[in-house]
């Protein structure tokens, strides 16, 4: 299955407006089915934006299989702050993948910070 950058962002959105920091499996994001949630919430724990209780597999003890994510890590709250602006997220995404011919995450990273620091005229 494929990173997907835009379900990763929508995934920090809805975290970030939960009023709870209780764990939750019970998510739905439109156009996205929960194999592909499931599978983006443990790249997401793995990457460190969000804190999650993971559940790892009986036989392979070191395979994490399942999370079940709390809230945002500081790292995630970082990220989304340089994501949130939807215009400026795809005008980033749409010049990191014509000028690279891919999205990677770190560029993007890189690329919003930048961005964020021009605005600013640093």
């Amino acid at each position: 299955m494929k990173r997907d950058p835009d379900l990763i962002r929508k995934l920090l959105i809805f975290w970030e407006s939960k009023e709870s920091t209780g764990g939750s499996r019970d998510i739905c994001i439109e156009g996205y089915s929960n194999i592909e949630i499931m599978y983006h919430l443990v790249l997401m724990d793995d990457a460190g934006f969000l804190y999650c209780e993971r559940t790892c597999s009986s036989t392979t003890p070191d395979r994490v299989i399942n999370v079940t994510p709390f809230h945002l890590t500081w790292k995630g709250h970082e990220f989304l702050d340089a994501a949130r602006n939807e215009n400026n997220w795809n005008s980033v995404k749409s010049t990191v993948l014509n000028k690279t011919g891919s999205l990677s995450f770190e560029v993007i990273k890189q690329v919003l910070n930048k961005s964020a620091l021009s605005s600013l005229g640093l």
